[in-house]
């Protein structure tokens, strides 16, 4: 990029000037119709099937909507997240496709590691407008927050009001990339269907774990420890 040194992306001839500009400036980057009709109703068919117990992979973590009962029978009406799912060879494939690895190699660099994977399931709205306010429709994204200074404690207490926003208005097949730290979140689905996504947290094959004690971050850590507890694996806390 001219002028400015790029923080965010790298050099390379998928992305043109303007987008890069455009990400360092704004922290995220929408593609239009990236991945296949056919890919994803591959994985819509999976998720299902996931759903409807028909396939129970190893590992996967199946998370229902809190409005919906307990006792309710589990099906795509009432799942909204599906987790972990790192040994379900269908589901695990989108983060091998070649058109989105394309892009995440923009910001990573060609060697990367996929580090978290989910596919959300947004259920239509009962009128508890559990999601998040009316006022945001599909994608809000909260511009500013991934450039630097950045504090200490990067966190959501207290929202400026007036801080920009951007509500992106995402079809079948869009994807979004953004910037790790930049702060975004998703409104109710006001339609009789369900709205489907799938968010994959890329890094570089380069970056490694560290040992949280005695950091900012040693809270995670029994957070983490306590949701395998939450779902009944043995383990010493």
């Amino acid at each position: 990029i001219g002028g400015p040194v790029a923080l965010y992306t790298l050099d390379n001839n998928v992305l043109t000037t303007e987008q890069r500009q455009f990400y360092e400036d704004n922290g995220y980057l929408l593609v239009k119709k990236l991945t296949s009709d056919e890919d994803i109703e591959h994985f819509r068919k999976e998720f299902v099937r996931i759903c409807n117990k028909e396939g129970n992979p190893l590992g996967v973590l199946i998370m229902g909507d809190k409005i919906c009962k307990p006792n309710l029978i589990r099906s795509e009406k009432t799942v909204n997240k599906v987790r972990d799912f790192w040994e379900d060879e269908e589901l695990f494939r989108y983060r091998t496709l070649t058109e989105v690895l394309k892009y995440v190699e923009c910001f990573t660099g060609p060697n990367i590691i996929a580090m978290q994977m989910m596919l959300m399931n947004k259920l239509p709205d009962s009128g508890t407008q559990s999601s998040r306010e009316r006022e945001m429709q599909k994608l809000l994204v909260c511009l500013g927050y991934h450039s630097p200074p950045i504090k200490f404690f990067h966190g959501l207490l207290d929202c400026d009001e007036k801080s920009p926003r951007v509500h992106l208005v995402m079809e079948k097949g869009d994807t979004v990339f953004f910037h790790p730290l930049l702060i975004h979140g998703s409104g109710i689905n006001e339609t009789s269907g369900f709205r489907k996504s799938i968010s994959c947290h890329f890094a570089s094959s380069e970056c490694y774990y560290i040992d949280i004690k005695n950091t900012t971050q040693k809270h995670l850590e029994k957070e983490v420890f306590l949701s395998k507890v939450m779902q009944g694996k043995r383990i010493n806390l």
